[in-house]
């Protein structure tokens, strides 16, 4: 679903829509964006799934239905264009109060997807009103994978999480407070 990208090749200038599709469409989009070539990322997490009585079976889904980044390659009348040959129905969410469509700059999509990664341990999922609701202050991991991503850091328990929100998702993942640097806002 989006296949994995080396986030580091990825051109910083360019900018991601988010996309909302109706009843779980999302995977039959994925496969018609593979087949024009048009880079995209489904976050996905893996469920255990029973197996008949056997060894559960890991499998993964989406962490939202009904949501996918596209990356813009064309000019945003062409995207349309090529869009609108999908068989499944999609839109582009645009800015509030606006026609203009919303676009997500590189950076912040690349620190999303490393989030997302479905391999990390204790990642958590939340609406977006529940990240702002989480006090914390915003920091930068100095170290680690996840070195130089950006985001809040907050306290749940005795855990420490970095939480990072786009178009009302959030993510959570467990990190250490001491490989983080509190920034100026």
């Amino acid at each position: 679903m989006g296949e994995n990208v080396n986030l580091c090749s990825i051109n910083h200038m360019d900018v991601w829509y988010a996309v909302r599709t109706y009843h779980h469409q999302e995977c039959e989009i994925s496969n018609f964006l593979k087949q024009k070539s048009i880079p995209h990322f489904i976050p996905m997490m893996y469920v255990e799934k029973e197996n008949g009585g056997e060894k559960p079976i890991r499998e993964l889904i989406p962490v939202v239905h009904n949501l996918l980044f596209i990356q813009k390659i064309y000019s945003e009348k062409e995207m349309l264009h090529v869009l609108k040959d999908c068989n499944y129905s999609m839109f582009i969410m645009k800015k509030e109060k606006s026609n203009n469509l919303y676009e997500i700059p590189a950076e912040q999509m690349i620190e999303f997807r490393m989030l997302c990664d479905p391999d990390f341990q204790d990642t958590q999922y939340l609406k977006q009103v529940d990240v702002e609701a989480k006090p914390g202050k915003f920091i930068r991991v100095i170290s680690g994978p996840l070195k130089g991503v950006k985001g809040k850091l907050v306290r749940q328990g005795n855990k420490y999480f970095i939480v990072k929100s786009l178009v009302g998702i959030g993510v959570m993942l467990h990190i250490s407070r001491w490989n983080c640097e509190v920034l100026d806002h």
